[in-house]
């Protein structure tokens, strides 16, 4: 299927995000896409909300391949979904995320020659509420530093989400470690400078901390990677810090970007 976009939701008991996501789907421009949504067996109504969006897919001419099946978390469904993907690039979009606009992906693909490319990434719009944010410039330059990039901003060949299956020895992790695994194996990382996604700050990185330093940590040994080794007892410290005063944690993490913004800014 030369040209077309594998997009890839994977999800579980997420009713009231999966529409959002859907419809952000729908409204591209570019219309060499497939649709893969892999559900791990929800039990509320997000089966049916995405089977009453087939007939809106069909319309359209877009392949909407919706598979419910057990796995064995988020990387695993990630995994199963990308065997079943038929496109020569795969992105990976949660439920609840966004594309930037409605011309993404014709912006990225449209008359565009990635065949010297292995991996396509752009930046990330980070919504903490609905009116307030900030915008990741992603590149894969920082990758040695930690997770410089955002899967849901960024198109990779098919065959090589094949051939570098996500480690789901990694619960958290996994997307960080197979690009790290990527890098190694010398593929080559086109960036551009549009927006691709608009995405929440919420997510299980966020809210599970310590396990996150801990990959991390495991992550600094496997590949060598330079920084020191990051507190676990801290991690669960911002945990609790993030249960208790979301609102005041979210209003540092814009306060301090919007800092460095100031801070680094050319003269």
């Amino acid at each position: 299927m030369s040209g077309i976009i594998s997009i890839v939701t994977v999800c579980l008991n997420i009713e009231s995000e999966i529409e959002k996501t859907m419809r952000s789907v729908l409204g591209q421009d570019y219309h060499k896409i497939e649709y893969i949504i892999k559900d791990g067996g929800s039990t509320d109504k997000t089966n049916e909300i995405i089977r009453s969006f087939q007939p809106f897919f069909e319309n359209k001419g877009i392949l909407l391949k919706h598979i419910i099946s057990g796995d064995d978390g988020i990387y695993d469904a990630m995994n199963i979904a990308v065997e079943n993907c038929s496109g020569d690039w795969v992105v990976f979009m949660n439920s609840g995320d966004l594309f930037y606009n409605d011309t993404v992906l014709s912006d990225v693909f449209e008359d565009k020659d990635w065949s010297h490319s292995d991996v396509i990434y752009g930046h990330t719009l980070i919504r903490i509420t609905e009116k307030r944010g900030y915008i990741v410039n992603h590149s894969d330059l920082f990758l040695e530093e930690g997770m410089s990039l955002c899967h849901q901003s960024l198109f990779v060949r098919r065959e090589l989400l094949l051939k570098f299956p996500f480690d789901c020895h990694y619960k958290i992790k996994a997307d960080y470690e197979q690009m790290l695994r990527l890098k190694m194996n010398g593929c080559i990382f086109t960036g551009i400078n549009t927006i691709i996604a608009d995405r929440k700050k919420s997510g299980i990185s966020n809210e599970r901390v310590a396990l996150c330093n801990k990959e991390d940590n495991m992550l600094k040994i496997q590949y060598h990677l330079p920084w020191k080794n990051k507190l676990i007892f801290l991690g669960y410290i911002k945990e609790i810090a993030k249960r208790v005063a979301p609102g005041l944690t979210n209003f540092w993490s814009v306060y301090r970007r919007e800092k460095n913004i100031v801070k680094y800014k050319p003269r």
